[in-house]
Protein backbone atom coordinates (compact mmCIF):
# COMPACT_ATOMS: atom_id res chain seq x y z
CA UNK A 1 0.00 0.00 0.00
CA UNK A 2 2.66 2.43 0.89
CA UNK A 3 4.54 2.01 -2.54
CA UNK A 4 1.41 1.65 -4.36
CA UNK A 5 0.65 5.23 -2.54
CA UNK A 6 4.04 6.78 -3.14
CA UNK A 7 3.97 6.03 -6.50
CA UNK A 8 0.84 7.98 -6.32
CA UNK A 9 2.46 10.96 -4.98
CA UNK A 10 5.16 11.12 -7.10
CA UNK A 11 3.14 10.52 -10.48
CA UNK A 12 0.97 13.56 -8.81
CA UNK A 13 4.19 15.31 -8.82
CA UNK A 14 5.31 15.10 -11.82
CA UNK A 15 1.78 15.93 -13.23
CA UNK A 16 1.57 19.64 -11.20
CA UNK A 17 5.61 20.67 -11.86
CA UNK A 18 6.04 23.61 -13.43
CA UNK A 19 7.61 22.93 -16.98
CA UNK A 20 10.58 25.12 -17.99
CA UNK A 21 9.93 28.44 -19.56
CA UNK A 22 10.50 28.28 -23.94
CA UNK A 23 13.29 29.98 -24.97
CA UNK A 24 12.19 33.34 -26.46
CA UNK A 25 12.76 33.02 -30.39
CA UNK A 26 15.68 35.27 -31.98
CA UNK A 27 14.96 37.34 -34.58
CA UNK A 28 17.00 39.51 -37.67
CA UNK A 29 17.07 43.37 -36.95
CA UNK A 30 18.18 45.90 -39.60
CA UNK A 31 17.99 49.36 -38.85
CA UNK A 32 17.45 51.07 -42.00
CA UNK A 33 18.02 54.76 -43.05
CA UNK A 34 14.96 55.14 -44.96
CA UNK A 35 13.55 57.87 -42.84
CA UNK A 36 14.11 61.32 -43.09
CA UNK A 37 14.37 61.75 -38.89
CA UNK A 38 16.72 58.56 -38.53
CA UNK A 39 16.14 54.68 -38.79
CA UNK A 40 13.17 52.06 -39.27
CA UNK A 41 13.93 48.81 -37.47
CA UNK A 42 12.85 45.69 -39.48
CA UNK A 43 12.23 42.40 -37.90
CA UNK A 44 13.27 39.06 -40.20
CA UNK A 45 12.43 36.09 -39.29
CA UNK A 46 15.64 34.09 -40.82
CA UNK A 47 13.66 30.67 -41.49
CA UNK A 48 11.48 32.55 -43.82
CA UNK A 49 14.40 32.78 -45.92
CA UNK A 50 14.86 31.16 -49.36
CA UNK A 51 17.37 27.73 -48.81
CA UNK A 52 19.81 27.24 -51.12
CA UNK A 53 18.12 24.78 -52.75
CA UNK A 54 15.43 26.79 -53.91
CA UNK A 55 17.97 29.45 -55.90
CA UNK A 56 20.21 26.76 -57.20
CA UNK A 57 21.32 26.52 -60.67
CA UNK A 58 20.05 30.85 -60.80
CA UNK A 59 20.75 33.52 -59.92
CA UNK A 60 20.41 35.47 -56.36
CA UNK A 61 16.50 35.74 -55.27
CA UNK A 62 15.34 39.11 -56.79
CA UNK A 63 15.45 42.26 -54.59
CA UNK A 64 12.05 42.68 -52.97
CA UNK A 65 10.55 45.76 -51.24
CA UNK A 66 9.68 45.36 -47.15
CA UNK A 67 6.30 44.88 -47.24
CA UNK A 68 5.63 44.79 -43.55
CA UNK A 69 5.54 48.30 -41.21
CA UNK A 70 8.54 48.60 -39.27
CA UNK A 71 8.78 47.71 -35.57
CA UNK A 72 9.36 50.99 -34.93
CA UNK A 73 11.66 53.86 -35.97
CA UNK A 74 14.49 55.38 -33.30
CA UNK A 75 14.94 59.16 -33.91
CA UNK A 76 18.70 60.30 -35.13
CA UNK A 77 20.99 61.46 -37.12
CA UNK A 78 22.33 60.22 -40.62
CA UNK A 79 25.67 59.85 -40.44
CA UNK A 80 28.11 57.36 -42.05
CA UNK A 81 29.24 55.22 -39.36
CA UNK A 82 33.12 54.49 -39.10
CA UNK A 83 35.42 50.80 -39.50
CA UNK A 84 35.52 50.77 -36.57
CA UNK A 85 31.92 51.48 -34.70
CA UNK A 86 28.48 52.03 -35.63
CA UNK A 87 25.73 55.02 -34.95
CA UNK A 88 23.38 52.49 -33.77
CA UNK A 89 24.23 49.52 -31.29
CA UNK A 90 22.88 46.47 -29.87
CA UNK A 91 23.47 45.65 -25.63
CA UNK A 92 21.45 43.21 -24.13
CA UNK A 93 17.98 42.89 -26.21
CA UNK A 94 17.93 46.40 -26.63
CA UNK A 95 18.98 48.54 -29.70
CA UNK A 96 19.96 52.19 -29.00
CA UNK A 97 20.86 54.80 -31.23
CA UNK A 98 24.04 56.44 -30.35
CA UNK A 99 23.55 59.98 -32.54
CA UNK A 100 20.89 61.78 -31.01
CA UNK A 101 18.86 64.49 -33.04
CA UNK A 102 19.84 68.05 -32.21
CA UNK A 103 16.36 68.54 -30.00
CA UNK A 104 17.65 65.20 -28.07
CA UNK A 105 21.15 65.68 -27.96
CA UNK A 106 21.72 64.36 -24.42
CA UNK A 107 19.50 61.08 -24.76
CA UNK A 108 19.64 58.33 -26.70
CA UNK A 109 16.42 56.26 -27.76
CA UNK A 110 16.98 52.74 -26.81
CA UNK A 111 14.47 50.16 -28.16
CA UNK A 112 13.59 46.91 -26.44
CA UNK A 113 13.21 43.98 -28.88
CA UNK A 114 11.91 42.11 -26.06
CA UNK A 115 8.93 44.50 -24.42
CA UNK A 116 8.81 46.55 -27.80
CA UNK A 117 9.03 49.26 -25.00
CA UNK A 118 10.90 52.50 -26.34
CA UNK A 119 12.85 54.53 -23.37
CA UNK A 120 15.67 57.27 -23.20
CA UNK A 121 18.97 56.61 -22.13
CA UNK A 122 21.62 59.91 -21.14
CA UNK A 123 24.49 60.30 -23.17
CA UNK A 124 27.82 58.81 -21.28
CA UNK A 125 28.52 62.75 -20.70
CA UNK A 126 26.77 65.53 -20.12
CA UNK A 127 29.85 67.73 -20.07
CA UNK A 128 30.94 66.92 -23.60
CA UNK A 129 28.79 66.48 -26.77
CA UNK A 130 29.78 63.55 -29.55
CA UNK A 131 31.17 66.23 -31.61
CA UNK A 132 33.69 67.07 -29.16
CA UNK A 133 35.27 63.61 -29.39
CA UNK A 134 34.06 62.11 -32.42
CA UNK A 135 31.83 58.75 -32.27
CA UNK A 136 33.24 56.52 -29.56
CA UNK A 137 33.82 52.87 -29.86
CA UNK A 138 31.33 50.98 -28.62
CA UNK A 139 30.99 47.10 -26.90
CA UNK A 140 29.92 45.04 -24.29
CA UNK A 141 31.54 43.03 -21.99
CA UNK A 142 30.44 41.71 -18.49
CA UNK A 143 27.23 43.21 -18.79
CA UNK A 144 28.02 46.54 -19.65
CA UNK A 145 28.39 48.52 -22.99
CA UNK A 146 31.05 50.87 -22.97
CA UNK A 147 31.61 54.27 -25.09
CA UNK A 148 35.38 54.75 -25.68
CA UNK A 149 36.81 58.03 -26.27
CA UNK A 150 40.53 59.04 -26.99
CA UNK A 151 39.73 61.37 -23.55
CA UNK A 152 37.78 59.28 -21.65
CA UNK A 153 35.72 55.39 -21.36
CA UNK A 154 32.41 54.97 -19.44
CA UNK A 155 30.24 52.02 -19.34
CA UNK A 156 26.30 51.98 -19.24
CA UNK A 157 25.06 49.04 -16.28
CA UNK A 158 21.28 47.46 -16.64
CA UNK A 159 18.42 49.37 -16.73
CA UNK A 160 17.01 50.74 -13.09
CA UNK A 161 13.59 48.16 -12.88
CA UNK A 162 10.42 50.04 -13.24
CA UNK A 163 8.99 52.03 -10.46
CA UNK A 164 12.86 53.02 -9.05
CA UNK A 165 14.09 56.20 -8.31
CA UNK A 166 17.71 55.78 -9.23
CA UNK A 167 18.58 56.87 -13.01
CA UNK A 168 19.88 54.86 -15.27
CA UNK A 169 23.07 56.57 -16.34
CA UNK A 170 26.85 55.43 -17.32
CA UNK A 171 29.85 55.39 -15.75
CA UNK A 172 33.44 57.39 -16.02
CA UNK A 173 35.93 54.73 -15.73
CA UNK A 174 39.30 56.45 -15.84
CA UNK A 175 40.61 59.77 -14.32
CA UNK A 176 40.91 62.30 -16.54
CA UNK A 177 44.84 62.07 -17.01
CA UNK A 178 44.20 58.11 -17.66
CA UNK A 179 43.68 57.38 -21.74
CA UNK A 180 43.62 54.68 -23.50
CA UNK A 181 46.33 52.85 -24.89
CA UNK A 182 45.50 53.46 -28.38
CA UNK A 183 43.90 55.30 -30.69
CA UNK A 184 40.29 55.20 -31.29
CA UNK A 185 40.37 55.74 -34.95
CA UNK A 186 43.17 53.40 -35.80
CA UNK A 187 40.65 50.29 -33.98
CA UNK A 188 41.16 47.68 -36.70
CA UNK A 189 38.63 45.08 -35.32
CA UNK A 190 37.86 43.68 -31.60
CA UNK A 191 36.65 40.24 -30.02
CA UNK A 192 34.79 39.34 -26.63
CA UNK A 193 36.84 36.45 -24.77
CA UNK A 194 34.86 33.48 -24.18
CA UNK A 195 35.32 34.01 -20.29
CA UNK A 196 32.38 37.29 -21.09
CA UNK A 197 34.50 39.62 -19.18
CA UNK A 198 37.88 40.29 -21.60
CA UNK A 199 37.59 42.27 -24.42
CA UNK A 200 40.22 42.14 -27.51
CA UNK A 201 41.35 45.43 -29.19
CA UNK A 202 43.60 45.52 -32.05
CA UNK A 203 44.82 49.11 -33.02
CA UNK A 204 47.73 51.53 -33.57
CA UNK A 205 49.40 52.21 -30.37
CA UNK A 206 48.84 55.26 -28.42
CA UNK A 207 52.38 55.65 -27.15
CA UNK A 208 54.67 53.91 -29.52
CA UNK A 209 52.42 54.46 -32.79
CA UNK A 210 52.81 50.79 -33.18
CA UNK A 211 50.30 48.34 -34.19
CA UNK A 212 49.35 46.13 -31.02
CA UNK A 213 46.67 44.04 -29.53
CA UNK A 214 45.20 45.11 -26.45
CA UNK A 215 42.99 43.40 -24.03
CA UNK A 216 40.41 45.02 -20.93
CA UNK A 217 39.53 43.12 -18.26
CA UNK A 218 36.07 44.77 -17.63
CA UNK A 219 35.50 43.46 -14.04
CA UNK A 220 38.79 45.46 -13.02
CA UNK A 221 38.70 47.72 -15.66
CA UNK A 222 42.50 47.41 -17.15
CA UNK A 223 44.17 47.52 -20.27
CA UNK A 224 46.73 45.24 -20.82
CA UNK A 225 48.97 44.95 -23.50
CA UNK A 226 49.51 41.74 -25.60
CA UNK A 227 51.69 41.73 -27.96
CA UNK A 228 52.82 44.18 -31.52
CA UNK A 229 50.57 41.73 -33.53
CA UNK A 230 46.80 41.69 -35.03
CA UNK A 231 43.73 40.33 -34.84
CA UNK A 232 43.09 38.93 -38.50
CA UNK A 233 39.59 40.32 -38.69
CA UNK A 234 37.84 43.67 -40.35
CA UNK A 235 35.45 45.11 -37.58
CA UNK A 236 33.63 42.26 -34.50
CA UNK A 237 34.37 38.34 -34.55
CA UNK A 238 32.85 36.38 -32.59
CA UNK A 239 33.42 33.55 -30.10
CA UNK A 240 31.87 30.11 -31.53
CA UNK A 241 32.02 27.51 -28.90
CA UNK A 242 32.01 24.42 -31.59
CA UNK A 243 35.11 25.58 -33.42
CA UNK A 244 36.43 27.09 -30.62
CA UNK A 245 37.61 29.50 -32.03
CA UNK A 246 37.26 33.74 -33.15
CA UNK A 247 35.28 34.03 -36.10
CA UNK A 248 34.78 37.34 -38.42
CA UNK A 249 35.37 38.79 -41.77
CA UNK A 250 38.83 38.73 -42.78
CA UNK A 251 40.78 41.85 -42.49
CA UNK A 252 43.09 41.35 -45.60
CA UNK A 253 42.03 43.25 -48.49
CA UNK A 254 43.49 40.49 -50.72
CA UNK A 255 40.90 38.56 -48.56
CA UNK A 256 37.89 40.57 -48.51
CA UNK A 257 34.48 38.43 -48.16
CA UNK A 258 36.25 35.48 -46.73
CA UNK A 259 36.04 34.22 -43.46
CA UNK A 260 38.70 33.93 -40.89
CA UNK A 261 39.04 31.85 -37.91
CA UNK A 262 41.45 32.83 -35.37
CA UNK A 263 42.19 31.01 -31.88
CA UNK A 264 41.84 32.28 -28.41
CA UNK A 265 43.96 34.44 -27.25
CA UNK A 266 44.01 33.66 -22.87
CA UNK A 267 42.62 35.81 -20.55
CA UNK A 268 45.23 36.17 -17.55
CA UNK A 269 48.37 36.41 -19.29
CA UNK A 270 50.74 39.54 -20.03
CA UNK A 271 52.53 39.54 -23.41
CA UNK A 272 51.57 36.68 -25.63
CA UNK A 273 53.08 35.38 -28.94
CA UNK A 274 50.08 36.37 -32.05
CA UNK A 275 47.80 33.06 -32.33
CA UNK A 276 47.21 31.19 -35.06
CA UNK A 277 44.62 31.75 -37.57
CA UNK A 278 42.63 30.12 -41.23
CA UNK A 279 41.48 32.37 -43.52
CA UNK A 280 38.48 30.56 -45.12
CA UNK A 281 38.38 28.57 -48.58
CA UNK A 282 34.65 30.16 -49.52
CA UNK A 283 34.44 34.04 -50.96
CA UNK A 284 30.83 35.20 -49.15
CA UNK A 285 30.21 38.33 -51.29
CA UNK A 286 28.13 38.62 -54.34
CA UNK A 287 30.40 37.75 -57.56
CA UNK A 288 27.90 39.26 -60.20
CA UNK A 289 28.27 42.66 -58.14
CA UNK A 290 30.84 44.96 -59.67
CA UNK A 291 33.20 46.48 -56.27
CA UNK A 292 31.79 49.95 -57.17
CA UNK A 293 28.55 49.07 -56.59
CA UNK A 294 29.75 47.66 -52.97
CA UNK A 295 29.11 49.93 -49.96
CA UNK A 296 29.87 46.99 -47.31
CA UNK A 297 28.95 43.86 -45.01
CA UNK A 298 28.35 42.78 -41.23
CA UNK A 299 28.54 39.85 -40.27
CA UNK A 300 26.22 38.92 -37.78
CA UNK A 301 26.82 35.56 -35.14
CA UNK A 302 23.35 33.69 -34.56
CA UNK A 303 24.74 31.41 -32.00
CA UNK A 304 24.67 27.94 -31.61
CA UNK A 305 25.62 25.02 -34.69
CA UNK A 306 28.19 27.81 -36.12
CA UNK A 307 25.20 29.66 -37.48
CA UNK A 308 26.23 33.13 -39.35
CA UNK A 309 24.64 35.51 -41.26
CA UNK A 310 25.98 37.99 -43.79
CA UNK A 311 24.64 41.28 -44.39
CA UNK A 312 25.56 43.37 -47.66
CA UNK A 313 24.49 46.68 -48.59
CA UNK A 314 24.70 47.05 -52.37
CA UNK A 315 23.49 50.07 -54.90
CA UNK A 316 20.83 48.51 -57.35
CA UNK A 317 22.26 48.14 -60.97
CA UNK A 318 19.58 49.29 -62.37
CA UNK A 319 20.43 52.51 -60.72
CA UNK A 320 23.99 52.84 -61.29
CA UNK A 321 23.95 55.14 -64.26
CA UNK A 322 21.66 58.03 -61.53
CA UNK A 323 25.20 59.70 -60.50
CA UNK A 324 26.39 62.98 -59.46
CA UNK A 325 26.33 63.97 -63.15
CA UNK A 326 22.59 65.21 -62.56
CA UNK A 327 24.02 67.58 -60.44
CA UNK A 328 25.26 69.38 -64.05
CA UNK A 329 21.83 69.53 -64.67
CA UNK A 330 20.54 73.78 -64.38
CA UNK A 331 18.39 74.86 -63.46
CA UNK A 332 18.91 72.49 -60.13
CA UNK A 333 16.38 69.85 -59.98
CA UNK A 334 15.71 66.88 -57.25
CA UNK A 335 18.35 64.29 -57.34
CA UNK A 336 16.82 60.78 -58.16
CA UNK A 337 17.46 58.42 -55.44
CA UNK A 338 19.14 55.43 -55.82
CA UNK A 339 17.83 51.94 -54.14
CA UNK A 340 20.16 50.00 -51.80
CA UNK A 341 20.34 46.11 -51.79
CA UNK A 342 20.41 43.99 -48.63
CA UNK A 343 21.73 41.11 -49.36
CA UNK A 344 21.43 38.09 -46.77
CA UNK A 345 22.84 34.71 -46.72
CA UNK A 346 22.84 32.65 -43.79
CA UNK A 347 24.90 29.63 -43.54
CA UNK A 348 26.69 27.34 -41.71
CA UNK A 349 30.30 27.08 -40.19
CA UNK A 350 32.95 24.14 -39.76
CA UNK A 351 36.34 22.54 -41.09
CA UNK A 352 36.29 19.90 -43.17
CA UNK A 353 38.64 16.48 -42.86
CA UNK A 354 41.73 19.08 -44.20
CA UNK A 355 41.24 21.47 -41.36
CA UNK A 356 40.14 23.86 -43.69
CA UNK A 357 36.95 26.77 -43.04
CA UNK A 358 34.46 26.12 -44.94
CA UNK A 359 30.76 27.72 -45.34
CA UNK A 360 27.89 24.38 -44.70
CA UNK A 361 25.96 24.75 -47.84
CA UNK A 362 23.34 22.81 -46.69
CA UNK A 363 22.17 25.12 -43.60
CA UNK A 364 22.44 28.61 -46.08
CA UNK A 365 19.30 30.69 -46.79
CA UNK A 366 19.18 33.55 -49.10
CA UNK A 367 16.90 36.82 -49.05
CA UNK A 368 17.20 40.04 -50.92
CA UNK A 369 15.44 43.34 -50.13
CA UNK A 370 15.71 47.01 -51.20
CA UNK A 371 15.05 50.38 -50.15
CA UNK A 372 15.53 54.16 -50.40
CA UNK A 373 16.99 56.63 -48.28
CA UNK A 374 15.34 60.02 -48.19
CA UNK A 375 18.22 61.78 -49.94
CA UNK A 376 20.56 59.62 -52.14
CA UNK A 377 24.04 61.59 -51.10
CA UNK A 378 25.55 60.36 -48.00
CA UNK A 379 24.59 57.35 -45.69
CA UNK A 380 25.87 54.24 -44.05
CA UNK A 381 29.06 52.43 -45.28
CA UNK A 382 28.29 48.88 -43.26
CA UNK A 383 24.71 47.92 -42.98
CA UNK A 384 23.37 47.58 -39.50
CA UNK A 385 22.18 44.10 -38.07
CA UNK A 386 21.98 42.42 -34.85
CA UNK A 387 20.52 39.26 -34.04
CA UNK A 388 18.25 39.42 -30.63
Amino acid sequence: MAKRQRGWEERGCQGTAKRPAPERKKHLYLLLDDWERGYSIRRLDVDDFNSDDDTAGTDQPPPTRFTEPPVARLEAKHERDCFYSSPVVSHGTKILAMQPGEAASLGIPAFDTRTLALSICPWPSPAHSREDFGLPLFASAAGKLFAFTDVDAFYLGDQPPYGSKAPWSWTRTAVEHQRLPFYITQVKCYALHPDGRTLFVSADSRRSHRSGTFSLDAERLEWTRRGDWLLPFAGQAYFDAELEAWVGLCGERDNAGRLCSCDVVAAGELATPPPSWKIGEDTLFREDYPERLRLGARLVYMGGHSKFCLVELLLHKDDEHLDSAEDMVWPPRPRPRRRRILNLTTFGVKYNKEGQLRTSVLQRGLACKMYKRPCDSGGLFNPLAFWL
